[in-house]
């Protein structure tokens, strides 16, 4: 459907870039309220430095930043840049999604893991939490849009099994490696997540590139903060969303690395 006409994929990609944005918006408050302990489904957005109830015209995804330049419009309190960038990499991504897999059940999926995977990504940035609620939820999305897919028991069967294989592993590694040095490595959450990111690989080379470009990217991002530790979660994520998208492509180059 995308790809008949080139005015219907601009069309269908405009729309999909405004809602991505207005998800961003939604995933990067859902972020804020859990590390508060607030309800996520009770009470109107505000601002957090005066508590002034936010109006529709503070709540246009991009441009109620860009045209408030970043501060409340009833305090003057500096909002973070945070949310603008949350909601223009949400809107890049959705393309992204729906352009690799059309208007699909499978971009539908796509999206749905983009808002736990953004919002468990600020959560472990912020605090170093990954909450347990998002790791349930990208469990239901597996479950949920699997029984749509054709060959649905066999997927699941798959998918738990690489799941299971995975973190076991990973946790495996972990506490040998707590053993040797006396150092913490993955948290429970990263473990949880590792579950989380396997049931939708599809091979054992998606595993291991998976695995090698989540490292890379830590060491990466330590490498560029110079924080010493930092948390794994977004390189975890970062790396499951470049699986997603591009999985076949990437694997495919990384064997022929191999079997030269």
């Amino acid at each position: 459907m995308l790809h008949q006409t080139t005015f219907l994929t601009i069309y269908i990609l405009t729309i999909t870039f405004i809602f991505g944005c207005a998800l961003g918006s939604f995933t990067d408050c859902l972020a804020g309220r859990m590390l508060a302990g607030t309800s996520i489904l009770k009470g109107r957005s505000h601002c957090d430095a005066c508590g002034h109830v936010l109006g529709v015209p503070d709540l246009v995804p991009l441009f109620s930043w860009l045209c408030l330049r970043g501060r409340c419009r009833y305090c003057g309190a500096k909002i973070p840049a945070e949310s603008f960038w949350a909601e223009l990499v949400s809107g890049i991504a959705c393309c992204l999604i729906v352009y690799r897999f059309d208007v699909s059940v499978l971009a539908l999926r796509g999206m749905l893991l983009w808002i736990v995977f953004l919002c468990l990504t600020l959560t472990d940035l912020h605090a170093w939490i990954i909450p347990d609620r998002l790791q349930v939820a990208g469990v239901l999305i597996f479950f949920g849009t699997a029984v749509c897919l054709p060959e649905t028991g066999a997927q699941i069967l798959r998918g738990v099994l690489t799941g299971a294989g995975l973190s076991g592993g990973m946790l495996a590694l972990s506490l040998l490696f707590e053993r040797l040095t006396g150092k913490e490595s993955l948290g429970g959450g990263d473990i949880k997540l590792f579950f989380v990111t396997g049931l939708y690989l599809r091979s054992i080379w998606e595993v291991l590139f998976f695995l090698i470009l989540s490292c890379v990217l830590g060491i990466g991002c330590s490498l560029v903060w110079r924080k010493g530790k930092i948390p794994f979660g977004p390189a975890i994520a970062v790396a499951f969303f470049l699986m997603l998208l591009f999985g076949e492509q990437l694997t495919g180059w990384y064997r022929g690395l191999w079997l030269l």
